[in-house]
């Protein structure tokens, strides 16, 4: 089929620094490819030249991962459904301006919803009304084939916080832990830049050097389903997250650590557990790599967005 993948139009695609939900853009678009169908990426921040670039396509579904297009969906004459990327989907106590700005159009035009977790669906069913009928859960994927995986890591005795620095991922919580690494991109003034900060990591270098580290950190207090995670399993490591972050995740795994939130702020306890989940995942790489496959791509695509786009079609037509 014709798939048209409409993005924020902030930065471009694929992004060359931090933008999670550009390269989560760019690598469903090669895996749509990869299974035979046909897809454009529409990425501008001019609502009428989304429909514009829409209808010149003629496309039989599009897919806006955006959620400040909502607004867009009424008019866009094709099969569609839209994401919201928004961290705080989950806590309406947190929604602030996004509530009155965003939730409310969601509310008002009940638009078809892929849904990047269980939870998020939950949330759009209990508290905003919607419909089994109109929501999808399709998770984030990652591209394997980006990473290199080193059986002999350069730093198996550090960890890795790899997140734009800002209020959300609370990174400045966490800088007293010596075994503990920070990079990307700092939008937070209590963060010290002087603490084990590497600094903003390009996708490249992100493919490259993140398996020499023993495992990787998320530990924020709100997120949808972070691509980060994903990436980690990539390249081979464990990962140690708050609640927030375990979306779609097998918390069974030995190489999987969530830290209740009760605990988040007691710092003795959650380096313990980050050591804890380091010294399981260099063991056990192998295990890693086989679960990262779960989320590949192609298996994403083919076993969650084909078919609720074809059940959109169906309903469409």
């Amino acid at each position: 089929m014709k798939v048209a993948i409409v993005g924020p139009g902030i930065m471009p695609i694929p992004p060359t620094g931090w933008g999670a939900v550009e390269i989560l853009i760019w690598d469903q678009k090669l895996a749509l490819e990869k299974l035979g169908h046909e897809v454009q990426i529409v990425n501008t921040p001019n609502p009428v030249e989304i429909i514009q670039q829409i209808n010149a396509y003629r496309p039989d579904f599009v897919h806006v991962q955006y959620d400040d297009f909502v607004e867009v969906v009424p008019y866009i004459q094709y099969p569609c459904a839209i994401t919201s990327h928004f961290g705080y989907l989950e806590q309406p106590s947190k929604w602030d301006y996004y509530g009155p700005r965003v939730a409310k159009k969601f509310v008002e035009l009940k638009p078809n919803v892929f849904c990047l977790s269980q939870g998020i669906k939950d949330t759009y069913n209990s508290m905003m009304g919607f419909k089994d009928e109109n929501l999808f859960v399709t998770p984030n994927g990652v591209n394997l084939t980006n990473f290199k995986v080193s059986d002999n890591p350069e730093c198996p005795d550090k960890s890795i916080y790899l997140a734009k620095i800002d209020y959300r991922k609370r990174q400045h919580m966490f800088q007293s832990i010596e075994s503990l690494y920070f990079a990307g991109n700092n939008a937070d003034p209590r963060f010290d830049v002087n603490t084990r900060y590497l600094g903003e990591w390009s996708k490249d270098h992100l493919y490259n050097n993140l398996t020499e580290f023993g495992n990787l950190i998320l530990l924020s207090d709100g997120e949808a389903h972070p691509l980060v995670c994903l990436e980690a399993f990539a390249a081979g490591l464990g990962v140690v997250v708050s609640e927030w972050a375990a979306a779609n995740l097998d918390t069974s795994k030995g190489f999987i650590t969530v830290i209740p939130e009760s605990k988040i702020s007691d710092i003795e306890f959650v380096e313990s557990e980050i050591i804890k989940n380091r010294e399981y995942s260099a063991a056990n790489r192998e295990e890693i790599l086989d679960y990262a496959k779960e989320f590949e791509w192609s298996r994403i695509v083919d076993e969650y967005y084909v078919p609720a786009m074809n059940k959109i079609i169906e309903r469409y037509q």
